[in-house]
């Protein structure tokens, strides 16, 4: 078993002898209080999600709202659902990770089954800043949705994409990308695609409201993805020798996944967001992807499949798409030499949540490589349904998305 499924092990074996609670009152047995310990852990960790105002259905970022969810917490902590990263620690680095520390698993998992207590008053935490604002500082280009998408009370859920005019007079390399939501509280995820051949704009001029629906057909996407927004995950920065290109006048397209919880069901809401662009030198080297897919149809328990590279490549990142119930997932690349390279490792992936997984070193793959994907089907495994975020990919119950530079190494900053 990994390493940190181990740890949850452990930590769970450890709460169970530990948790000798009555049921009218809980004794404190934690040395760890929410003031000194846990509200950096939630502010940093999962504050981008649960304040007050966010996609999460409640907020961690003060004890009064906290404490209730101690329960929550520690389950949602235990069975690794949260903070919602697939990864497995070590099979892999990557630069976007956000798994939980040990440390900061021990913390709430002591802390929630201990008596949760507040902490000392005199470190009562500042309350957290929730204006809007570009990680990265300002973009090189800001780009607004036209007009307003309303998400009328009785929709709970809807994706929908939009065209955004770039106006560029010349090409221009994109080196990160970041996203600003208009109605954060129901705009879950987001896919950025540039969209050089109008095919989109004719889709947005059929349709009445603002943007258009995905086709049935497939028509769209026609390019792969440059980057994918969640709210829990900071934009990553290419360095200037790799970015992806926006050709003149091309446009860029939001893929919009709008989801209501619980608290904001049978609520209006109107989204206006925005996009912001980071421009990269103009001799930078063009990130490229390629697809690895799975025979359309996987058999029994067990599937496993390869894909050749036909040339020399530098790896930078994994995009996942699953079709199917899965225990794991795993990556590996066998080279020519028969060195191999831990790829990606994950436990029960799904389609919540979409991730591009950002190696923490660029990996060199040359021509001959094997990528070698294998997959556990979880019993009685069925299709799931959904609509593939990348261009042109076949109805495969596996779907890799891989972005590379030809040749040479790139790097992240």
């Amino acid at each position: 078993m990994r390493a940190r499924w181990l740890l949850a092990s452990l930590i769970l074996g450890a709460v169970l002898l530990a948790g000798t609670v009555s049921r009218g009152h809980t004794p404190i047995a934690s040395r760890y209080t929410y003031n000194e310990h846990l509200f950096p852990i939630f502010r940093d960790r999962c504050g981008a999600c649960h304040v007050n105002g966010g996609i999460a259905p409640m907020s961690l970022v003060t004890y009064k709202e906290a404490f209730p969810w101690a329960q929550s917490i520690r389950e949602e902590v235990l069975a690794l659902r949260m903070p919602p990263w697939r990864a497995e620690d070590g099979f892999g680095d990557f630069r976007n990770g956000h798994a939980l520390a040990a440390r900061e698993m021990d913390m709430i998992l002591e802390w929630s089954s201990g008596g949760y207590p507040p902490g000392p008053r005199a470190l009562e935490p500042k309350p957290v800043d929730l204006s809007p604002r570009w990680d990265l500082g300002d973009p090189s280009l800001r780009l607004e949705m036209p007009a307003e998408f309303q998400i009328p009370p009785e929709t709970s859920e809807v994706v929908r994409f939009f065209v955004l005019p770039s106006q560029t007079n010349a090409d221009r390399w994109i080196k990160a990308v970041d996203f600003m939501p208009g109605a954060r509280p129901v705009v879950r995820d987001v896919v950025v695609y540039i969209d050089a051949t109008g095919g989109a704009k004719q889709l947005d001029a059929a349709d009445a409201a603002p943007g258009f629906a995905p086709p049935a057909d497939g028509s769209f996407p026609t390019s792969q993805p440059i980057a994918v927004w969640v709210p829990s995950q900071k934009p990553v920065v290419l360095d200037d020798t790799a970015a992806y290109k926006l050709p003149r006048g091309a446009a860029v397209v939001l893929r919009i996944h709008y989801k209501k919880t619980w608290i904001t069901d049978g609520q209006p809401f109107a989204d206006r967001s925005t996009v912001g662009l980071y421009f990269a030198e103009a001799n930078s080297k063009a990130v490229e992807t390629m697809i690895i897919s799975s025979p359309s149809t996987l058999s029994g328990r067990q599937a496993a499949f390869t894909h050749t590279i036909d040339r020399d490549v530098t790896a930078l990142a994994l995009l996942p798409e699953v079709g199917m119930e899965m225990g794991e997932m795993q990556v590996e690349a066998v080279r020519p030499d028969g060195t191999r390279e831990p790829m990606l490792l994950l436990r029960e992936p799904t389609g919540a949540w979409p991730t591009r997984y950002w190696f923490d070193r660029p990996i060199a793959l040359p021509k001959g490589t094997q990528l070698e994907v294998a997959a556990s089907l979880k019993p009685g495994a069925d299709r799931v349904s959904a609509a593939s975020l990348l261009a042109g990919a076949p109805g495969a119950p596996v779907r890799l998305l891989m972005d590379f530079v030809s040749g040479g190494r790139a790097a992240a900053n």
